[in-house]
């Protein structure tokens, strides 16, 4: 496993979850956090970001424990790594960098690949114009136009190429989701929403032990353990759901990542539930409150049906105090792991979705046996009753069934 030094930069007051949070990043990515170096600083050094002083104190104590990486929790600039990297003789790795490193390592669809490849390009598209613009002005114009333009300028342009291709390319597979959209609108939609690693995978597979028939999603105690879009079918009761698994939130992203993670939960928009998960056992839940609430407005989906599952509660030392963060909207408590938990969760993602359902009197032919069928598979029949032409049930019903059915209303 490879050896790293973490450097955690802090301004003005410190942030123990910053430590955790790098250290859990560089976990997933494959490494081990060896030395933990921090820093508080009131302005970054235009030239390595933290101060001189501290970058030769890395230097040294890397030749002492023979480690050949430095991973820092802020994002550097070219300048700033290849300063850094020609000082301490060591890789510098930038809180970008990682991330996308570790969106590269687990993705496996397609669409994943795509997005993150694209994160990736636009990320470095602005480093090569800072650089050959930066060299233009050393040597002039010569060498810089026609025949003779520098291989910088030529990378600048097959990356500009590659971002467009990769546009067109994610727009195909956007299509072809639409349409398989399309064949799930009869069935209700939901979608899982929080920081990575508060257990949304974890909710998933529960219910799919449960109420589902498919194969489970990949589930660990890691940072992005799940950076695929993953939907499963379940039948709860006799509803049928799609739960949606998305990659998780994190703070401190770069444009970039930023626009790239708007893009990969933007599935939510075809929701008409919104679970959002918390983590109830960290300290920063105003934060993750927040800046969900905040994305949730930015994606355009704050009219939505939302309850928020705070989790992970068997952890917690003081529930008053997780239960005095009210929303606006339904919210429950519980520990994923724990079965009596997700039938509760069941139970209330059942009552919020027959909130607008409709009490129908219905009345069906014999010869519409297929209608019969459906109401019988799909909802609890309050009563049921036969006479010589149809069979009459009461129930209530979905308003997209009501109007899909309405000439069987009386």
């Amino acid at each position: 496993m490879q050896r790293v030094i973490q450097v955690n930069v802090y301004n003005n007051k410190e942030d123990l979850n910053k430590e955790y949070e790098l250290e859990s990043l560089i976990k997933t990515a494959g490494a081990k956090t060896e030395i933990y170096i921090s820093q508080v600083i009131d302005k970054p050094n235009p030239s390595f970001y933290i101060g001189k002083g501290k970058v030769f104190e890395i230097k040294d104590i890397a030749e002492k424990h023979d480690i050949k990486t430095c991973v820092f929790d802020v994002e550097l600039s070219a300048s700033q790594v290849r300063n850094l990297e020609e000082t301490m003789k060591i890789k510098v790795v930038d809180w970008t960098t990682l991330i996308l490193d570790i969106f590269a390592k687990r993705a496996n669809t397609k669409e994943s690949k795509l997005k993150i490849h694209l994160a990736q390009l636009k990320y470095q598209l602005p480093r090569l114009n800072k650089w050959f613009s930066y060299l233009s002005r050393q040597a002039g114009g010569i060498g810089t136009r026609g025949p003779g333009e520098t291989m910088l300028e030529t990378d600048r342009r097959a990356v500009v190429r590659d971002i467009k291709f990769l546009e067109r390319k994610i727009k195909e597979v956007e299509n072809t989701k639409r349409v398989n959209r399309k064949s799930r609108k009869n069935i209700i939609n939901i979608s899982l929403l929080g920081y990575t690693n508060a257990g949304k995978s974890t909710i998933l597979n529960q219910c799919l032990k449960k109420y589902g028939m498919e194969k489970y999603v990949y589930s660990d105690d890691l940072l992005f353990a799940t950076l695929d879009t993953s939907t499963r079918k379940l039948k709860l009761d006799k509803t049928n759901v799609t739960l949606t698994d998305t990659v998780g939130f994190i703070d401190n992203l770069s444009k970039e990542l930023n626009d790239s993670f708007l893009t990969t939960i933007e599935e939510i928009k075809f929701a008409d539930i919104l679970l959002v998960v918390i983590d109830a056992s960290k300290e920063d839940l105003s934060l993750q409150l927040d800046t969900i609430d905040n994305t949730i407005k930015d994606v355009g989906v704050s009219d939505k049906k939302i309850i928020y599952v705070f989790n992970k509660m068997d952890q917690v030392d003081n529930e008053l105090k997780i239960k005095a963060y009210e929303r606006d909207k339904d919210r429950i408590y519980i520990s994923a792991k724990n079965d009596l938990d997700i039938e509760r969760l069941k139970e209330k993602i059942l009552n919020v979705i027959k909130k607008d359902y409709i009490l129908a009197n219905i009345h069906i032919p014999y010869k519409n046996g297929d209608v019969l069928n459906y109401f019988l598979n799909h909802y609890d029949i309050r009563k049921k009753e036969f006479n010589e032409k149809e069979t009459i049930l009461i129930a209530e019903i979905s308003k997209v069934d009501y109007e899909r059915y309405r000439k069987f209303i009386r």
